[in-house]
C-alpha cells in the first residue's frame, strides 16, 4: 500500500484481532468501505495574469483496475468570488491508492493587495466516505507595475538632498541633482512634499538617496524621508538622518 495518511490502514492490512468467538477481522482494501482524503491540505498563491493551476494529492483506502475520479465543491466559507477559480475532479489511476485534484486560478475579479481564501472541500463517495476534505488555497493577485512614484519629503536643507536610480549595468535612468528642491538653509522647506513619476521597464535596480552634508533628511529637528511605491508595493523607504547616502536596491516585477 503506498503512504500519504495510510499508513495507518497499512496495519490494518495485517492487524487482526480475536473476538469471543475467535471471528478473525481483516481490513479489505479492495472490497472494503471506499473513502478519500487529501493528503496536503495548505496553499499559498501568488495567480500571475496568466492564471495558475494548482495540484492538491489525494489518496484512497481502496484500490481498483480501472481509473476513478471523484468529486469536490468549494465551501461556503471561501472567499474569493466563483470566477476566479475552477475546481476539477480528483482523478485517481487504475491500480493506485494515490491521485491528485486540479484547481485553477486566475485574476478575474480579484484586487491588488487583498489575499483570498479558497476551501476545497471532498464530497464522499457513494456509499463510501471522505476525511481531511478540506484543502484551503490562500490567493492573491500578482501586482505587475511599473510606474514607480518617489515621494520625497524635504527638511530645512532641502538643497542638499539628491537621489538618483540605477540598473543593474550602473547606467543612471532617473535622478534629480542638489540644489533642485527648496527654499534653500529654510525652515519653509520642512515637510514640503515631491512627487516624481518615473516608469521602469522590467528588471533590478538600485536608488540611491544623497545628501551633500552628509546629515541625511535631518536639519537638527525635523527629519525629512522618501519613499519609493508602485501601486501597492514599497521598493524603497527611509527617513532622518542616513548620512551621505542611503542605498536600496529593488526589483521591477521579479
Amino acid at each position: 500500500m503506498k503512504k500519504y495518511g495510510l499508513s495507518i490502514l497499512a496495519l490494518l492490512l495485517v492487524f487482526t484481532y480475536t473476538s469471543c468467538n475467535e471471528d478473525r477481522v481483516v481490513f479489505d482494501d479492495v472490497n472494503g468501505q471506499e473513502a478519500i482524503q487529501f493528503t496536503a491540505k495548505d496553499f499559498n498563491i501568488t495567480v500571475p495574469s496568466e492564471g495558475i493551476s494548482v495540484s492538491i494529492p489525494v489518496s484512497v483506502t481502496t484500490i481498483s483496475t480501472t481509473a476513478r475520479t471523484f468529486e469536490a465543491v468549494a465551501d461556503d466559507a471561501s472567499t474569493g468570488g466563483a470566477a476566479s477559480y475552477s475546481i476539477g475532479t480528483a482523478t485517481i489511476p487504475a491500480g493506485s491508492y494515490e491521485g491528485t485534484l486540479d484547481v485553477n486560478l486566475n485574476t478575474t475579479s480579484l484586487e491588488d493587495g487583498i489575499s483570498y481564501s479558497l476551501l476545497v472541500k471532498l464530497v464522499p463517495p457513494v456509499g463510501g466516505a471522505a476525511f481531511n476534505d478540506v484543502a484551503t488555497i490562500k490567493y492573491n493577485k500578482k501586482v505587475v507595475c511599473n510606474d514607480v512614484v518617489l515621494t520625497v519629503v524635504t527638511d530645512a536643507y532641502a538643497e542638499e538632498t539628491s537621489w538618483r536610480i540605477e540598473d543593474e549595468t550602473g547606467k543612471v535612468v532617473a535622478s534629480i541633482p542638489p540644489g533642485t528642491y527648496g527654499p534653500a538653509s529654510s525652515t519653509a522647506s520642512r515637510g514640503k512634499v515631491y512627487t516624481h513619476n518615473i516608469n521602469l521597464p522590467n528588471g533590478k535596480y538600485t536608488l540611491i538617496m544623497e545628501d551633500i552634508y552628509c546629515d541625511g533628511q535631518y536639519d537638527g529637528s525635523f527629519s525629512g524621508s522618501y519613499s519609493l511605491d508602485c501601486s501597492i508595493i514599497n521598493h524603497a523607504s527611509g527617513t532622518g538622518g542616513y548620512g551621505c547616502e542611503e542605498a536600496t536596491e529593488f526589483e521591477i516585477n521579479p
